[in-house]
């Protein structure tokens, strides 16, 4: 960013403020004190683009979303030395355990999937397209799995990378089945509807990317943000969260309260679809210490393998057994 008299001028050309104090945070956001109130102006990342969709989150979410302050110009945004930048409000933000910042996120997340759901028209044709694109990514996978059993298979001296291989065979190709199911199920009820459940997603699943303060939470960073299916942020999150404790019971709650069916098959179907062919890319040395790496890939989809058997367990009901006449 620019030097303390270069921002200095700039905040004051293009807002109605009389800056007082400049204090560098990141090398794209600094804190500034103007008119005895704190802003942080930014360098958005991307294009105008993501200003829109965090509007668009402000509009749906105004308590949990910080605001964009507008210029003298009425515009959100400033162009200036080849980025674009924006004013916003300057919090202080409190510690809090990283599975009680896990809980706020997943509250949030909520909230902006609900408020900004929506559900478009899709043709055959369009919904095909799409089906072919998520059926390839598990094909692939499966290919990748076969593969490598036939190879491992046929050698007489296995490294201990390819006995482990063997040994997680079944459970790999578990996970593929169920994700083939899920994925069927999922496309069945679109197809039968003609609609596609879509929200706005944050996209960039991270904790970093929730303030929690004394009086309030707030979700921050949509350059990632998009419409999409929204399972596909808690997909994000199991994937960079599933080593914390109580995710699992954090997962099994959001499936068992997700209303829409299609949403859960959609997540059941990317968090059990385990991309073997970009992981064996990953993986050529088959060194000891790829065990460790494997189980680190697989832990993820592991859970959601558990949480999915847990959801579909069979419901079973005591019988209460005959009352004999007594004699």
């Amino acid at each position: 960013m620019a030097n303390y008299d270069e921002i200095k001028v700039f905040v004051e050309t293009h807002y109605d403020l009389a800056v007082e104090s400049v204090t560098p945070i990141t090398h794209k956001s600094m804190k500034v004190r103007a008119s005895n109130h704190d802003y942080l102006l930014k360098v958005a990342s991307g294009d105008d683009d993501f200003i829109m969709k965090q509007l668009f989150a402000y509009k749906a979410l105004s308590r949990n979303v910080l605001p964009i302050y507008r210029t003298k110009d009425n515009q959100h945004y400033v162009p200036w030395r080849d980025h674009f930048f924006y004013l916003t409000d300057y919090v202080q933000t409190i510690p809090l355990p990283l599975e009680q910042q896990i809980h706020y996120y997943i509250e949030l997340l909520g909230k902006l999937h609900s408020e900004t759901s929506l559900e478009v028209d899709v043709s055959d044709d369009e919904l095909q397209r799409i089906y072919n694109k998520d059926y390839k990514r598990l094909q692939d996978s499966y290919d990748c799995l076969q593969k490598n059993m036939e190879v491992y298979e046929l050698q007489r001296d296995r490294s201990p990378f390819e006995w482990y291989f063997m040994m997680v065979y079944p459970m790999l190709y578990t996970m593929l089945h169920h994700a083939h199911d899920e994925l069927k199920k999922f496309y069945d009820l679109i197809k039968r509807e003609k609609k596609l459940p879509i929200s706005l997603i944050h996209g960039d699943v991270n904790v970093a990317n929730l303030l929690v303060t004394e009086k309030s939470t707030y979700l921050i960073n949509f350059e990632k943000s998009m419409f999409s299916i929204s399972s596909l942020d808690m997909y994000y999150f199991l994937e960079n969260y599933h080593q914390v404790p109580g995710l699992h019971s954090i997962i099994l709650d959001y499936v068992k309260n997700e209303k829409a069916a299609a949403l859960r098959h959609y997540f059941f179907f990317r968090s059990l679809c385990i991309d073997l062919d970009e992981l064996n890319q990953t993986l050529q040395d088959h060194s000891l210490i790829n065990i460790a790496l494997l189980n680190e890939c697989i832990a993820p989809h592991l859970m959601a393998l558990q949480v999915y058997n847990q959801f579909n367990k069979p419901t079973t009901t005591n019988q209460a057994s005959p009352q004999g006449s007594s004699t």
